[in-house]
């Protein structure tokens, strides 16, 4: 996935910006691109469908609202720190010129 997602955004990137050329149909000027720029026609058909993909909207947004809570939730989950303490007891068997060695993990 590493690679093969960016290659398809490149190729797709590539394929709008390179190629692209017009025609004009019923006296309407028609821009759009695929890989090749050779002389050549389009259908009623095709120049329809290309006008209304040039076109297309939506406004049926999915809501993401449920998405982020949960997602909220967990990254705070795991932005808990876990600390361990671990603490050498102290033994009786000489003067300290320090503290005892502790970790915290």
């Amino acid at each position: 996935m590493k690679v093969v997602l960016p290659l398809l955004f490149i190729l797709y990137w590539g394929g709008i910006t390179l190629f692209a050329h017009t025609h004009v149909v019923n006296g309407v000027i028609m821009v759009h691109s695929h890989p090749f720029k050779a002389s050549h026609q389009h259908s009623q058909a095709e120049a329809e469908t290309i006008l209304i993909l040039d076109h297309y909207t939506t406004s049926a947004i999915p809501s993401l609202e449920p998405a982020v809570q949960r997602f909220s939730i967990l990254l705070g989950i795991l932005a808990i720190p876990r600390a361990t303490h671990l603490c050498l007891p102290q033994t009786e068997d000489g003067i300290r010129l320090r503290a005892p060695p502790c970790r915290v993990f």
